[in-house]
């Protein structure tokens, strides 16, 4: 299979270019993240084991190393804006906090099987409109390269993204509004995780009841919400262990778990390693 590089090592990692697809384009991948927005036409989007139908107004996001093409268009094109995160500065923290970006960039791409493509962003032709004119900007800028170009072009990068988290929080379908909801959900479970929770607590953050909160996140994330904030807890106490020379009885409280010999088995469970040990083997990484 194809692997389509669109960056070298010293590109500006950002690029926006219209595709024209008569027939179809074969199985490939990228090594950045891909954002397409379909502009014309009809086509089938081919995955590894799936395949759905698109039209215009459709927007999803394609991570590093999926295989994907397009096949049966019809009329079809699609803008791709493709972008390395590892090296675009992008405000990843305000952009996170939106629930809409969280659940296009993040969740959709997870349940996209579960789901049957049915997560998916569905622009009207207006904001199609308007996200195309925001593009055609960004395009600009990249083209010409004028003093400033990296700045301004992130810019308009930015407001395509925030328009398009946006408009997937104006989505009601049911399958988009789940994503929505869990947005809202992983998105408290982020700032609160170190905290006292219970799943009550958790459920009605996300203005879900607890049946509804469990299956989206097994569905999401193959966890019940309560392992999922396990798993951020340990996730924050193998950073600290490797980061800082806090005490392991003390990171335990940091992290939110009160018992010190339990943490130890959770860490245990995890890593396979006593928090000392992972902490002797990666410290310096």
């Amino acid at each position: 299979m194809l692997t389509r590089n669109l960056f070298g090592p010293q590109d500006f990692p950002l690029a926006a270019s219209l595709a024209v697809h008569r027939t179809g384009i074969d199985l490939h991948r990228h090594d950045s993240v891909e954002l397409a927005l379909v502009t014309q036409g009809h086509a089938t989007h081919r995955l590894q084991t799936e395949a759905y139908a698109i039209e215009a107004g459709d927007a999803f996001v394609i991570l590093p190393n999926v295989l994907h093409g397009y096949e049966n268009c019809r009329g079809f094109s699609v803008m791709n804006l493709g972008f390395d995160p590892e090296r675009l500065t992008l405000p990843t923290h305000q952009l996170a906090a939106l629930p809409g970006y969280r659940a296009l960039f993040t969740l959709e791409p997870q349940v996209r099987t579960k789901h049957a493509f049915r997560s998916r962003l569905q622009l009207e032709r207006s904001a199609l409109d308007h996200v195309l004119a925001i593009v055609a900007s960004l395009q600009r800028e990249l083209q010409e390269r004028a003093p400033g170009f990296a700045l301004s072009a992130t810019s308009y990068f930015t407001a395509v993204l925030v328009e398009l988290a946006r408009q997937y929080e104006r989505m009601r379908t049911p399958a988009s509004q789940s994503l929505v909801r869990l947005s809202a959900v992983v998105e408290w479970l982020a700032d609160h995780f170190t905290e006292p929770i219970t799943l009550e607590e958790i459920a009605r953050a996300g203005g879900m009841s607890k049946s509804s909160l469990r299956r989206s996140f097994q569905e999401c994330f193959g966890l019940s919400p309560m392992n999922y904030v396990i798993d951020l807890r340990l996730r924050q106490a193998e950073f600290l262990l490797r980061d800082t020379q806090t005490p392991i009885r003390d990171i335990a409280a940091l992290v939110g778990v009160d018992d010190a010999s339990y943490f130890s088995r959770l860490f245990r469970r995890r890593s396979g390693l006593e928090p000392s040990a992972y902490r002797a083997t990666h410290r310096g990484d």
